[in-house]
């Protein structure tokens, strides 16, 4: 299975992106693999609200590319994340994507991920 955060769906959904040629790439072969979070669903939402975009349409369109996992934000997850944001400097969305992939690969651009030893499918190519 792979976990995608954020700048997958963003390369996905937006008319042009630096990222999107590699990111239909990986959605073409792995699609079936892919899921994410409902913290990424909230990410989307302040994306979108924040570009002034039809928030009911991008996030349709999100709904309709992969299967949204529901998470049980925890007491000890937040303790977790708060600990990769000060040794790791990640973003909140970050570290909790990095909690909530459970281990699973990670398709993303952020090489954060990479640094708390994370096996990440790079979606800004191989280079």
């Amino acid at each position: 299975m792979m976990y995608a955060d954020l700048d997958f769906f963003l390369a996905l959904l937006k008319k042009e992106d630096w990222l999107k040629e590699k990111a239909e790439e990986i959605y073409r072969k792995h699609h079936r693999e892919i899921w994410t979070s409902t913290i990424t669903l909230q990410e989307i939402m302040l994306y979108a609200s924040r570009e002034r975009l039809n928030l009911s349409e991008f996030i349709e369109r999100m709904l309709s590319l992969t299967e949204i996992r529901e998470i049980n934000i925890t007491v000890e997850m937040c303790l977790a994340v708060t600990d990769l944001i000060s040794r790791f400097n990640m973003t909140p969305f970050d570290a909790f994507h990095a909690m909530i992939c459970e281990g699973d690969e990670i398709i993303s651009s952020d090489n954060s991920y990479d640094r708390i030893g994370l096996r990440r499918v790079r979606l800004e190519g191989d280079h």
